[in-house]
């Protein structure tokens, strides 16, 4: 876990912080934060997904199937997002690279940018 959003649970929040209060909680099991489950929970679940880099780990959902994810193998926390409306022409994934690190997400939130997880310019498909 990058080291920023560590010390956020441990000293913070278990969950219930960022984007309108809904980053997933580690061990809340009746989670009133959000509609999704703990964060162990939805990993596992993501996990199953074809091409699914297993150190990206779901942060909090944007509602419509729309989400951000933090890249447990950065220190930086790279940020990630998960977009069914903006899946690679060629190969439909719906899973991208951001262009911003947890920090930059948190210090939008806290200026009151509430942007959604924006596909990258370019190619960013690993198979494309």
């Amino acid at each position: 876990m990058p080291p920023l959003l560590k010390r956020i649970y441990l000293e913070v929040a278990d969950g219930g912080f960022g984007r309108w209060g809904e980053a997933l909680s580690l061990t809340d099991t009746t989670y009133s934060f959000s509609d999704s489950r703990r964060l162990l929970d939805e990993y596992l679940g993501w996990r199953g997904a074809p091409n699914y880099p297993p150190s990206v780990v779901p942060l909090l959902t944007w509602g419509c199937a729309i989400w951000s994810l933090v890249d447990y193998r950065t220190p930086e926390g790279r940020m990630w997002g998960w977009d069914p409306n903006a899946r690679c022409p060629e190969h439909g994934h719906a899973l991208f690279p951001e262009d911003l690190t947890l920090a930059e997400r948190l210090s939008g939130w806290l200026d009151g940018r509430d942007d959604f997880p924006k596909v990258p310019a370019g190619s960013y498909c690993p198979d494309c």
